[in-house]
């Protein structure tokens, strides 16, 4: 994935449980899990907001990932048509 020469300060880097911890009212384990997950399409392992440690566990750049969830920086996340009629409506304006 990333190699050691190319992480941030450890000051910003977190576990999962850590990064839940430290912005609840954000981030709960679950989100982070599901964005862990798909970090290939929804931007974040472009962005090195995710690295893998030589452990296996997965560590969060903090300022990163904020800003991905926040949409400071280009977020790569498809819009999802929520209803028939949002469908219609897009459907109409092209």
């Amino acid at each position: 994935m990333h190699t050691a020469q190319t992480l941030p300060d450890a000051a910003e880097i977190f576990s999962l449980k850590a990064l839940a911890a430290r912005h609840p009212h954000l981030l709960s384990e679950s989100r982070l899990k599901w964005a862990a997950r798909n970090r290939r399409k929804n931007g974040l392992l472009d962005r090195r907001a995710i690295y893998e440690s030589p452990t296996g566990e997965l560590l969060f750049h903090e300022p990163k990932v904020l800003e991905w969830l926040l949409g400071l920086g280009g977020r790569a996340k498809p819009r999802v048509l929520r209803t028939r009629r949002d469908a219609a409506r897009e459907a109409r304006l092209g």
